[in-house]
């Protein structure tokens, strides 16, 4: 049977996608899905994102009860982190069939390795290493060739209403944030087995 397509909308600046990508790992070969993961920049379309400011204990302290109800340990980086870069990097990694292991490193350097994945020079290293071309990479992003695909998931994004991150498109309906494992089993389970009646008919 073929698999149902789940759009995930996401930033790499945030922590709770990085939970949703460890919670989503721990359902692999559960769900009949394929994760179709579009990135869009928070700080982009929320006012309140500041990229480089210091992380509030408000938002701290949410980040960390949505880490321990999922069970996914994080690090959290001290500041609000610019994802331009990333996000652009995982399209140019996608065109190059290198996406999966892109998403991997990229998300780990961040909350797992506590490095400045807006960094250009740190980004480099990270898709030198999964054997991206650099060179080639480096152009793109400094000439902004893939910013508009970023801008097309923003506005796609936009068109749903969607507002919290990360969010997963059921269909019609965004859901919103992450739950635990079981739960996420449960939701998605039954979107899938709604997709299938409606195929059916």
């Amino acid at each position: 049977m073929s698999q149902v397509i789940v759009p995930i909308y996401y930033d790499y600046a945030s922590s709770l996608c990085y939970v949703a990508k460890k919670v989503m790992e721990q359902l692999d070969g559960q769900l009949e899905i394929a994760l179709v993961w579009k990135g869009v920049q928070i700080s982009r379309r929320h006012q309140g994102w500041k990229n480089g400011e210091m992380i509030g204990d408000e938002a701290r302290g949410k980040i960390f009860r949505v880490a321990q109800e999922t069970g996914v340990g994080l690090r959290l980086p001290q500041r609000w982190l610019d994802s331009a870069y990333a996000l652009e990097g995982a399209e140019f990694a996608r065109e190059q069939g290198k996406f999966a292991a892109y998403h991997t490193v990229v998300f780990a350097a961040a909350f797992e390795e506590g490095k400045d994945i807006s960094a250009l020079p740190t980004l480099l290293r990270l898709a030198e290493g999964i054997g991206l071309p650099v060179a080639e990479l480096e152009h793109a992003l400094k000439t902004g060739a893939l910013t508009e695909r970023i801008k097309e998931n923003e506005t796609e994004a936009a068109t749903f209403g969607i507002v919290g991150y990360p969010t997963f498109m059921l269909g019609a309906f965004p859901l919103i944030g992450i739950q635990p494992a079981e739960t996420m089993r449960l939701l998605i389970q039954r979107y899938v087995d709604k997709a299938r009646e409606q195929v059916g008919h």
